[in-house]
């Protein structure tokens, strides 16, 4: 696919510290993190979906028969049209930007390997000026990652849907009424990086350093 072993290796490691999993956080055990959905591989084969045919942009539904349907609807992504095709080559070829040039500067800000740094510099990295901008791009990434369907590359054995008990593309058969119901306490961890990216305290460490957020930041 598109990622060197380093580059995922980098990811693989950012990853874990916006969604940890039980390897990355004891509190976590019991609970999958990014890593045991191989967030990774979703992320990468977003990155490389023009070397599918079809590119792997729309999968197809409405539903799969993972919940025993006669007919798996998403086995088969849908062809773009030539308009599409061409929006959606020109977004691919910027996120490869933004993740070429961002795993880069994780390296940087780390001294050499951002993989190899210790958790607490990991998370200072993340949360630096010139990298909130890609932190939050991976972020984004990484949700959808965790929780999307599987054809995409992430949820790997569906341990995202499991975790919050979410069952899945079952239609049509419907929801029950707890289904539908916002669910007890909240289920986001706001401690460490991505508290601050919740909280907004990403932009008060910018204005402390009057630096300015991106990963081409001081260009």
């Amino acid at each position: 696919l598109y990622l060197s072993a380093h580059q995922a290796a980098v990811l693989d490691a950012a990853t874990r510290r916006l969604v940890p999993g039980p390897e990355d956080d004891s509190a976590e055990l019991g609970s999958p993190g990014a890593h045991e959905a191989n967030v990774v591989r979703y992320i990468d084969v977003m990155l490389a979906a023009f070397s599918f045919s079809p590119p792997k942009v729309h999968a197809g539904g409405p539903w799969s028969n993972r919940a025993g349907g006669s007919e798996d609807f998403m086995a088969d992504f849908v062809p773009l049209d030539r308009a599409q095709n061409y929006a959606w080559q020109q977004r691919i070829a910027d996120l490869r930007t933004q993740y070429t040039n961002g795993i880069a500067l994780l390296d940087q800000l780390a001294g050499g390997d951002f993989s190899t740094a210790s958790k607490s510099q990991q998370d200072g990295i993340l949360i630096t000026g010139q990298a909130v901008s890609f932190t939050q791009l991976l972020f984004g990434h990484t949700i959808e990652g965790m929780y999307s369907v599987p054809e995409y590359g992430g949820n790997a054995n569906l341990v995202g849907w499991r975790d919050i008990k979410w069952p899945g593309d079952v239609q049509p058969r419907g929801y029950t009424n707890a289904e539908v119901e916002g669910p007890a306490g909240d289920l986001l961890d706001t401690s460490g990086v991505v508290g601050l990216l919740v909280r907004g305290g990403w932009a008060q460490a910018i204005g402390k350093m009057g630096g300015k957020a991106g990963v081409n930041a001081g260009r």
